[in-house]
């Protein structure tokens, strides 16, 4: 068994999160990025052989951009794939607690939903936090 992290998203963001995933964890865990639309190819066509290329007992966690979007909508079709999680939303956060999950075992459906609330639990609007007046770095 091993774990395998996709970021998939329109055009180039899923490059860009696995770069920082990969520099922040250190190559931790294998990432693979799909950028769709930045080539003729359809995008059901780049997913299928993506998804078609990992082993049965593979851990599969698909991040994706946007929930109605069409890239996580061509992933769908994957959801019951044995070992696999999709999230929309994709973040930094997110991906960074799902690379660091222990690697012996697959993550719970469980642990998953707890990884994706603690992920949107880091979302924030910085400017509506009270200001206490010091601007110095703790």
């Amino acid at each position: 068994m091993k774990r395998v992290i996709v970021t998939a998203s329109h055009h180039r963001m899923a490059d860009g999160l696995k770069e920082t995933l990969n520099f922040i964890t250190g190559g931790l865990t294998e990432v693979v990025s799909l950028s769709a639309y930045v080539d003729n190819r359809p995008v059901e066509e780049e997913i299928d052989e993506l998804m078609n290329g990992f082993a049965d007992e593979d851990e599969v966690v698909v991040l994706t951009d946007l929930t109605s979007g069409s890239v996580n909508q061509k992933f769908f079709k994957y959801r019951n794939r044995p070992h696999t999680h999709i999230i929309s939303g994709m973040n930094l956060p997110l991906a960074v607690t799902a690379a660091m999950e222990p690697q012996d075992d697959y993550i719970s459906t469980e642990r998953m939903a707890q990884i994706v609330e603690e992920a949107r639990m880091e979302i924030k609007y910085i400017n509506a936090i009270a200001d206490d007046g010091d601007d110095e770095d703790e």
